[in-house]
């Protein structure tokens, strides 16, 4: 904010919204502050305050941007004291960089302060006796604290130059000529306080009727309302308030608000700024790629260097096998004559003391044998990277030349194309668990161990789950019955007698035979007992068939 623009809107801010209740309060972004006020007779306004870098800025609108989601805590320090806060004054000092915003609560008055120094911009909360409450940018300086409960002190300013400002024509023409008529550009800007550089241009060119245009520029601001902005789009975007030649060729927009061309500004400067973020990110983006390619290229020429040795890894494995006897175990290198190629110089061999000749000779072969598959890998992948490479470099080049988001969005797009999400992979569909069936277990010994079925299901469990191919299985010849399996805890073991019986007779008696008869009980290794193609659960054919006679 220029000297000149916070005289021009203090003029248009006290005619809007002077008497104005203080409604609602947030910040659409960290360093944007939105003030909405009421007046009965007055369409409803939004007073923005926006400390953007090096141009901070404030305007009047009908509009109120989204807020963010969490208000910040100087928002939240707004709400808290000025809440419906009258606003009584609007005070300006011409030819400074600040206004003062002076409410009126219940509890007592306040002064927001904006200061719209370029380099240090900030708002800043005050109390009814000066102590700084809160504020947008806190700073502890020693010679200007800005901290809560410090005594508010202005920004210091060169008073021992005269503010243009408080002059008039007459004066300004007295102290001109009082310093020997000086070139006015220089002087003004060095010897003044309250100008800027497109007031000193404007005055500049009247020459000698620079100081009765000085009376008229400062009546119309300061008295009349001044009504003359042209805004430049851009990009970069820029705001002129004195009368210019504007050439037909340059895009402009006219207005005669200075709280419209303000706002119309400050959207323009948003989206530039934003623009240079995405640009900024993009040159960022393709100079670590640069980088990247240029990781990749140095570790493909190691890897070129490995493989053009193929040949030399080729001969030292002839040469160790041709003379495989001479070489000794656990050397770290060894001398021998050229058998292979003839060379008149012997050839000193690198080796592995870990492992033997022999092992030596393979590792060359190996590697003789992956060098000349990898060399033309390696050299299409430098030329890949070679071309990726130049993509990116002329990228670069190129791209102070952009200035649409939409031509950004497009180079990010085109040098960095989003890969393909791989298709999910269909889930395998979770088998249902089929409940163990339930069968008969009973524990010989140590060794063994004895299982019998109680259903169809149960003994196709028992034979095909449950037993491992030595254990001795069992079923009564010729009849219906369970199917029983003899298993053995401790591999290779030898059945004795009466434990084979024993299991016969388990399945004899669970199985149709008549109680007090006498059966035959089959029985041979699981590995004999097959299932039959197609037929019914739990019938089987089994070889090597042994058998006992029982009583049931």
């Amino acid at each position: 904010m220029t000297p000149t623009l916070i005289q021009i809107l203090s003029r248009e801010l006290r005619e809007t919204l002077l008497n104005s209740r203080l409604s609602h309060i947030s910040q659409s972004a960290p360093e944007t502050v939105e003030l909405s006020f009421y007046h009965p007779d007055r369409p409803n306004r939004v007073l923005t305050l926006a400390l953007l870098p090096l141009k901070p800025i404030l305007f009047v609108s009908l509009e109120k941007h989204p807020a963010l989601a969490k208000p910040p805590n100087f928002c939240r320090s707004l709400r808290k004291h000025l809440e419906y806060a009258l606003l009584t004054a609007i005070e300006a000092e011409p030819g400074e960089r600040m206004m003062h915003f002076v409410l009126k609560t219940g509890e007592g008055s306040f002064r927001l302060v904006f200061e719209g120094i370029p380099k240090y911009p900030n708002v800043i909360l005050v109390g009814g006796d000066n102590l700084i409450i809160s504020a947008l940018r806190y700073k502890n300086d020693v010679e200007r604290p800005v901290m809560p409960q410090a005594s508010y002190k202005a920004p210091p300013q060169p008073l021992e130059k005269p503010n243009l400002w408080q002059l008039n024509g007459r004066q300004f023409q007295d102290l001109w000529e009082k310093t020997e008529k000086p070139a006015l550009g220089p002087w003004l800007k060095n010897d003044f306080r309250g100008t800027d550089t497109e007031l000193t241009s404007y005055l500049e060119n009247f020459g000698d009727q620079v100081f009765s245009q000085w009376d008229l520029v400062k009546r119309e601001i300061l008295e009349q309302g001044w009504k003359k902005y042209i805004l430049f789009p851009g990009p970069p975007p820029s705001l002129k308030i004195f009368p210019m030649k504007v050439s037909p060729e340059k895009e402009s927009l006219s207005f005669t608000s200075g709280s419209q061309a303000l706002e119309k500004f400050f959207q323009a400067e948003s989206r530039y700024r934003g623009l240079l973020t995405e640009r900024t990110r993009l040159e960022s983006e393709v100079a670590r790629a640069i980088k990247h390619e240029k990781r990749i290229l140095e570790k493909l020429k190691k890897d070129r260097a490995e493989a053009e040795k193929s040949d030399q890894y080729q001969w030292w494995g002839e040469l160790l096998m041709a003379q495989l006897h001479k070489v000794k175990l656990h050397l770290s290198e060894i001398i021998l004559e050229d058998v292979v190629r003839g060379t008149p110089q012997p050839i000193a061999i690198p080796l592995d003391p870990e492992i033997t000749p022999l092992h030596n000779a393979q590792r060359f072969f190996k590697k003789a044998q992956k060098g000349s598959r990898g060399l033309a890998q390696v050299e299409k992948r430098e030329r890949e990277i070679l071309e990726r490479m130049n993509q990116l470099k002329s990228a670069q080049r190129s791209l102070p030349a952009l200035q649409e988001e939409a031509e950004i969005k497009k180079a990010y797009q085109d040098l960095f194309p989003k890969k393909k999400e791989q298709e999910a992979k269909p889930k395998k569909a979770k088998e249902e668990k089929v409940p163990t069936p339930n069968i008969l277990r009973t524990k010989l010994s140590k060794q063994f161990e004895l299982c019998a079925g109680t259903s169809a299901a149960a003994n196709e469990y028992v034979t095909f789950q449950l037993a491992q191919p030595e254990d001795l299985w069992f079923h009564v010849r010729d009849l219906p019955g369970s199917h029983v399996i003899l298993r053995k805890l401790q591999r290779d073991i030898a059945v004795p007698e009466d434990i084979l019986m024993q299991a016969a007779k388990v399945a004899a008696v669970h199985s149709k035979a008549q109680p007090g008869s006498k059966v035959t009980v089959s029985y041979t290794e699981k590995k004999n007992v097959k299932k039959i193609p197609g037929g019914p659960m739990g019938l089987v054919t089994m070889t090597k068939e042994k058998s006992l006679f029982v009583e049931v």
